[in-house]
């Protein structure tokens, strides 16, 4: 047993009688509380780098560019579904969640749970930011890299379908071919990294709701916050549609 289990074991002695009160299968229920905890870890980090690269570089004037904030997009979200593709698949995002739903890849009883988890994960990301930047913050300005579009409605609206359906569809595609956490973190990684870089300024590159909402509840912004719950939501819908049109049913075939 290792120290830090050590320190943990009177903890669990103290948890482990009500847990064993409920009427569900315990090492199922440790499972899920983990998955859980994956995922709200998994989006914090997700968040921070995500929303955080966006606001400093605001603050900064502009010293990371597009180029920039892209490859840190793109390194954040990687680095995050290496550490935790073993325990939740690493969906880190409201949109991915729902495709994997929608293609029977995900329990539906584990789609509420996972998306709450994402949400707190990126609230708490966001708190630490404010926390952390409270000196360069201003109505105004970053928000603490909330998405938002300076352009048209549709543009924005647009570009967060597109770019979420690439997003979503390259991950079920992985998913279908059982490809592991280094393929999946370093595929998805290049692509929010690219997607970040050539939309960024269009519509902030979201792709994520769960990164819009985190930033936009804690600056308290919410100018056109719908777009970036609806857009992923639509793009991982077509996506879904794709993906169980395209997908290769030779293999269950001749089973």
């Amino acid at each position: 047993m290792s120290p830090i289990e050590q320190a943990l074991a009177p903890l669990g002695r103290l948890v482990s009688p009500a847990v064993n009160q409920l009427r569900l299968d315990r090492p199922s229920n440790q499972a899920t509380a983990r998955q859980l905890m994956a995922e709200v870890l998994g989006t914090f980090g997700l968040v921070l780098f995500c929303a955080g690269s966006s606001h400093v570089n605001w603050w900064s004037g502009g010293s990371l560019g597009a180029l920039g904030v892209g490859l840190a997009n793109g390194f954040g979200v990687a680095v995050m579904i290496f550490a935790f593709w073993a325990i939740s698949g690493a969906h880190l995002n409201p949109a991915v969640s729902l495709g994997l739903w929608l293609t029977g890849k995900l329990p539906g009883r584990k789609l509420a749970p996972y998306v709450g988890a994402q949400l707190v994960g990126a609230l708490i990301a966001s708190s630490v930011m404010h926390g952390l930047f409270r000196n360069h913050t201003g109505e105004g300005e970053s928000w603490l890299g909330a998405n938002f579009s300076d352009g048209p409605l549709i543009q924005a609206f647009g570009t967060e379908v597109v770019i979420t359906f690439f997003l979503v569809y390259a991950i079920l595609m992985m998913a279908e071919r059982g490809r592991g956490a280094t393929v999946v973190a370093i595929a998805v990684g290049l692509y929010v990294a690219a997607a970040v870089t050539m939309a960024g300024s269009v519509s902030g590159a979201s792709m994520n709701p769960a990164r819009s909402f985190g930033p936009a509840a804690i600056a308290w912004f919410w100018d056109d916050h719908w777009v970036y719950w609806v857009a992923p939501g639509v793009g991982a819908l077509i996506a879904s549609v794709f993906f169980a049109v395209l997908r290769d049913r030779s293999g269950s075939d001749s089973g």
